[in-house]
């Protein structure tokens, strides 16, 4: 395009990238933080929370969920179903 026909010209620009999971339960049930967000000790740290979700189709914070299932129980904290991580 010619630029002598244009009425602006973009010099800089800064583009903003977002993004949102798409899930069956919008909260940690853990740690109630909504999962769009970072989990209570994450945001504490200053660290990037992961999500994940069990074929049940409920889904939490990785740092939440890992301590849940290797001490208190094999099921998901929602609906009880034996917990086993969706690929």
């Amino acid at each position: 395009m010619d630029q002598t026909n244009s009425k602006f010209i973009i010099r800089n620009i800064n583009i903003l990238g977002t993004y949102t999971y798409n899930l069956n339960n919008i909260d940690c049930t853990i740690c109630r933080c909504n999962l769009n967000e970072q989990s209570l000790q994450y945001q504490d740290k200053g660290l990037d929370s992961k999500v994940i979700s069990g074929i049940c189709g409920h889904a939490f914070h990785n740092e939440c969920i890992t301590p849940w299932i290797s001490a208190r129980n094999k099921n998901c904290p929602i609906c009880a179903q034996t917990w086993i991580l969706k690929n």
